[in-house]
């Protein structure tokens, strides 16, 4: 070979080194396809806490139905058209929801590789990735598994964190602006997605500290370095005012689409409005009490993501103790925010802590909140399990032994707790029958109640019990989900917080009313032992007057009483008003913790 052969080569071996990077991780991706697939596919056949209301929403858009003016829901506007657009595209079936959130949890892997490989290495953002696979299907109490706001949001909500932290450090306005727009995605998907524009406002005070120069953008994610004063200043201010362009430009579309439909004063009282009442609707001490021991419980049984906290605070907080000794004791310039290593660990810091304080609000801290924090404790992972076992190389054999096997039995536990049922649920899918554990599962309960009362509701032969001898969707069969409506056999009213009883049964809800939130005040998650209103009273009797026209325009002839059975301050029958409506109605019975009222009368 001679000299001159050489450097044609060169590009070809480097193309070829590409194309087996890119063929691993492939392979890689696939992997995780696979896993996901595994821990979540035993799951598709159940629905969730609020999956019917997310089911009926979608299916009242595919009918026509204006969003919040015509069909409430209480979240912004995301997972309305999610479940819209994956209906219209595939129909409405439960396998598709399922089968969509398995590749959405592998985009959000791939966002949190690009996250990661950019703020420190190629193999970090590989773990980080992994961890999310794993670790979104872990929980406080196993509710993890639907494609609710929380989970919608992390794709938009990680990304746009991923930009504004690159556009604090590399001051590159398009990445401000990018990031501000992916905020606004993330906040008309769930309210708390808009936390990511206060962490870039104290990313961007904490930068301040950065030492003089310019510069900023390389191959990872470098320090960037600006002039002090007024220079810095206008920076930060320049940045702050294009993250806020960009967070308003992400926002109008949806604006303009409500705006379409006559629905921006819904949207404003069912969803900023309700949210500012529901987060302020509990104690501070429920925030701090309730909210610390389940945090902690969620960390306990994430200890893999627990220990890798630990590890990267430390050594961030000594990192940190050490540059200010040395400031004080040569005097020297603090070179601390040069270092890439530190600014990267401590902005995920800084984002998961953001994080945390808007998983707090309102001091509920239900499982599906903790998605919020996840992708921050996943990048924590990926960066301190690769740090953790360099450490350990330099100590004792019967050290590192000691600590790679409680690392490897935290884990194991954290497998065994949480997916033990994921196995049970899949042996029971290849036998064919349903194992006694798993029929007395919480959600299986549920969703046996809710199909029990689509049965009587759909007025099956065998009534109730004809719900355990048919297929998870046969009782939509045939509804007027799948022709046109003919009449009030075609429709029924959920009274409560059940909407699941409406997919179950493949009815029409008779109301734009889908829970009763906006017609108590009361928020679901407490009103079975509560009857504190979040609204004013003049905007709960209005929507009741208002559901005594939708419901002499549709007259149908079942009503399910949910709430009355357990909360009877709340039920249909303590509200004079509905109280004159339901004479026509005569209860039939309590099915599975629902009272069932049919239509007496002839329609009026």
């Amino acid at each position: 070979m001679t000299r001159e052969e050489e450097p044609s080569l060169k590009p070809s071996q480097d193309g070829h080194q590409r194309n087996r990077e890119h063929g691993k991780l492939l392979i890689f991706f696939a992997a995780l396809l696979a896993v996901t697939l595994l821990l979540r596919l035993p799951y598709a056949g159940n629905l969730f806490h609020d999956d019917g209301l997310w089911f009926t929403v979608g299916e009242e858009l595919m009918r026509g139905k204006a969003l919040y003016r015509e069909a409430y829901l209480d979240k912004p506007p995301v997972i309305a058209l999610v479940y819209w657009s994956l209906f219209k595209s595939f129909g409405a079936h439960l396998i598709v929801i399922r089968l969509f959130m398995i590749f959405y949890s592998v985009a959000i892997s791939a966002v949190l590789y690009l996250f990661g490989s950019r703020l420190y290495d190629r193999r970090a953002g590989l773990l980080a990735a992994a961890m999310f696979t794993f670790f979104s299907t872990t929980s406080v109490n196993n509710h993890v598994q639907a494609l609710n706001t929380d989970f919608v949001m992390l794709l938009p909500y990680t990304a746009g964190a991923f930009f504004l932290m690159r556009a604090c450090v590399e001051r590159r306005a398009l990445f401000a602006l990018l990031g501000g727009a992916l905020v606004a995605v993330a906040a008309q998907t769930n309210h708390k997605g808009i936390f990511d524009l206060l962490f870039f406002a104290v990313l961007l005070v904490v930068a301040g500290r950065s030492a003089p120069g310019e510069g900023g953008g390389g191959e990872k994610l470098e320090p960037a370095v600006v002039s002090r004063g007024t220079g810095m200043a206008s920076s930060r201010l320049r940045l702050s005012v294009l993250a806020a362009a960009g967070f308003a430009a992400g926002s109008l579309p949806f604006l303009l689409y409500l705006a379409s439909t006559g629905s921006l004063a819904a949207y404003w009282v069912y969803v900023w409005k309700w949210a500012a009442g529901y987060a302020a609707y509990g104690p501070v001490s429920d925030m701090v009490g309730r909210g610390a021991w389940l945090t902690i419980v969620y960390l306990a049984r994430n200890n893999t993501l627990l220990i890798s906290l630990i590890f990267v605070a430390a050594v961030t907080i000594n990192r940190a103790r050490r540059s200010i000794r040395q400031r004080r004791n040569t005097g020297g310039a603090d070179r601390l925010f040069s270092d890439r290593g530190f600014v990267s660990d401590g902005a995920v810091l800084l984002w998961l802590a953001a994080s945390f304080v808007a998983l707090s609000v309102g001091g509920r801290f239900y499982s599906n909140y903790f998605f919020q924090i996840l992708p921050g404790l996943c990048l924590l992972g990926g960066r301190g399990l690769p740090e953790i076992l360099a450490v350990l190389k330099t100590k004792k054999k019967v050290v590192r032994a000691t600590v790679i096997a409680i690392l490897a039995l935290g884990f194991v536990i954290t497998l065994v707790r949480f997916h033990t049922r994921t196995g049970g649920l899949a042996l029971d899918w290849v036998r064919g029958t349903k194992s006694p554990s798993n029929a007395r599962w919480y959600h299986e309960r549920l969703n046996r109640d809710e199909r029990m009362v689509a049965a009587v509701v759909r007025e099956l032969p065998g009534g109730a019990a004809e719900a355990d001898k048919v297929g998870r969707e046969e009782i939509r069969q045939g509804g007027p989900r799948m022709r046109a409506p003919a009449g009030p056999p075609d429709y029924l009213f959920v009274w409560g917080s059940r909407a699941e009883i409406y997919y179950w049964s493949g009815l029409l809800p008779a109301s734009r009313y889908l829970t009763t939130q906006p017609l108590t005040g009361v928020p679901a998650d407490v009103h079975h032992a509560a009857s504190r209103p979040v609204l004013d009273e003049s905007l709960t009797s209005a929507a009741r007057a208002q559901l005594i026209v939708d419901l002499d325009e549709t007259q149908p002839n079942y009503i399910v009483d949910e709430l009355g059975y357990r909360n009877p301050a709340l039920s249909i029958q303590s509200y004079p008003e509905l109280r004159e409506f339901m004479k026509d109605y005569q209860r039939v019975g309590a099915t599975g913790g629902f009272f069932i009222y049919r239509r007496s009368t002839t329609p009026r």
